[in-house]
């Protein structure tokens, strides 16, 4: 199934707006007028017709972000379909994360351009400055670095939230004032059919999502320090244990750490050991940092999921080269208690080989699989890996997949497209989820 990247999901959503607007606008026949409307840049429109730029142009922009934003709340549901359609949960949020972003710029052009009509008071229009003034700054909190670190994870959560009640205001401030979109058949349709999927999309995930998406109950049994900040934590199923796939991930609410705090985090042992469920988290942040000291045995523990592709069931006819960064070794974990048909290389990267607790027991594996090969690099003795260090014959040939920081996975991406390797053959999975 072909995914629906951003490369591709970006020109999708400005293409469909064109079409759209040149449809209507072409057999448009109506009479549409500025009588008398000001701009916030440029004067005063009296008597102009609707084929003023200001107009068009900021009808424009206010309905891109209209369909962005109910394509985020979509997103938001974390329903099935939708992963699919995105290749994975990680992938659609960084499709949504820089949506919003993008969003927040073509409101502000929207703002700037288009006309106020100042013939009559209409309520929508005070009510738009409030959804404008709001969603901005909902974007900046939820979007920033520095108020990412700053705010807890459920407080941010919650915030965010509160995004859906500013696009009701901006909806509604659409339906009451004087606009040229109700004008156009096509494009109305298209506009407020996506606002109210977008409504209804943020509704069921702010009010119903519980109701549906039922965790699995489980408990906490051994915790154990494996050093340099890395926590291993092994649960056992109190009912239904979780079906997954290797490589995939779930969200995870401790009880002993925070009931309304829900985290992802992958899924370390295979589903064939239906027994337990073991995860190897590193301390990245105030919650993980707390993980090792406040989780108890027996602790009560909620896991909704599984969600992700990053999975090597479709690959597995190709020799493989896997590109592991620090705590993104992981997937690889589960991954390697898979059957295999074509030789597998594992390079893993850390800063020193102390923070590589896996290392023996993937040196066995090694010795004992001639399928499998493992390569442990340290950058402070080697320096940070390359794609001439990998020293791949015929590179074009293999499947890859990398699961680490960012700049890894960017600059091994970029060296193996130079050496002509196809992007269907690279397959990464996203950090961050915020």
């Amino acid at each position: 199934m072909r995914h629906l990247k951003q490369e591709i999901y970006f020109p999708i959503i400005v293409g469909i707006h064109f079409i759209f607007w040149a449809i209507d606008l072409s057999f448009y026949q109506g009479t549409f007028k500025e009588v008398s409307s000001d701009t916030l840049l440029f004067g005063e429109l009296n008597d102009v017709t609707w084929k003023n730029p200001h107009r068009i142009l900021g009808e424009v922009f206010s309905s891109w972000v209209v369909t962005v934003f109910a394509f985020n709340f979509l997103m938001a549901t974390r329903a099935r379909w939708v992963e699919n359609l995105f290749g994975g949960l990680d992938k659609m949020y960084l499709i949504h994360r820089r949506s919003g972003v993008i969003a927040v710029f073509l409101l502000l052009a929207h703002f700037i351009v288009v006309p106020r009509d100042l013939v009559e008071f209409n309520p929508g229009k005070p009510l738009g400055f409030y959804a404008f003034a709001l969603i901005i700054i909902g974007v900046i909190v939820s979007a920033t670095p520095v108020f990412k670190r700053r705010i807890p994870y459920h407080k941010w959560v919650n915030f965010h939230k509160l995004m859906g009640v500013f696009y009701v205001m901006g909806v509604i401030h659409g339906i009451m004032v004087s606009s040229l979109i109700k004008e156009l058949p096509i494009t109305r349709v298209y506009v407020f059919g996506m606002a109210f999927i977008g409504i209804a999309a943020w509704f069921y995930r702010a009010f119903l999502f519980g109701l549906f998406n039922k965790k699995l109950d489980y408990i906490v049994n051994t915790v154990k320090d494996l050093g340099n900040a890395i926590t291993e934590v092994t649960l056992v199923p109190n009912g239904p244990a979780l079906d997954f796939r290797a490589g995939q991930f779930a969200f995870f609410t401790f009880s002993g750490v925070g009931k309304r705090e829900q985290h992802p985090f992958t899924i370390s042992s295979h589903p064939h050991e239906k027994e337990h469920l073991q995860l190897t988290i590193k301390g990245l942040g105030d919650y993980t940092n707390e993980l090792a000291s406040k989780l108890q045995e027996g602790d009560s523990v909620k896991v909704e999921g599984p969600y992700g592709k990053f999975t090597t069931a479709h690959s597995k006819e190709k020799e493989q080269i896997w590109v592991a960064g620090g705590i993104g070794i992981t997937p690889f974990l589960s991954l390697l208690k898979d059957y295999y048909t074509k030789n597998i290389t594992l390079f893993w990267c850390v800063t020193r080989e102390e923070e590589a607790p896996y290392r023996k027991r993937l040196q066995e594996v090694a010795s004992t699989n001639p399928m499998f090969d493992f390569v442990l690099w340290p950058s402070n003795k080697r320096g940070h890996i390359n794609v001439d260090d990998m020293s791949i014959r015929n590179p074009k040939d293999k499947t890859y997949f990398i699961c680490g920081p960012d700049a890894l996975k960017r600059n091994i991406t970029k060296q193996l497209k130079a050496e002509g390797v196809a992007q269907k053959n690279i397959h990464d999975e996203e950090f961050a989820f915020r």
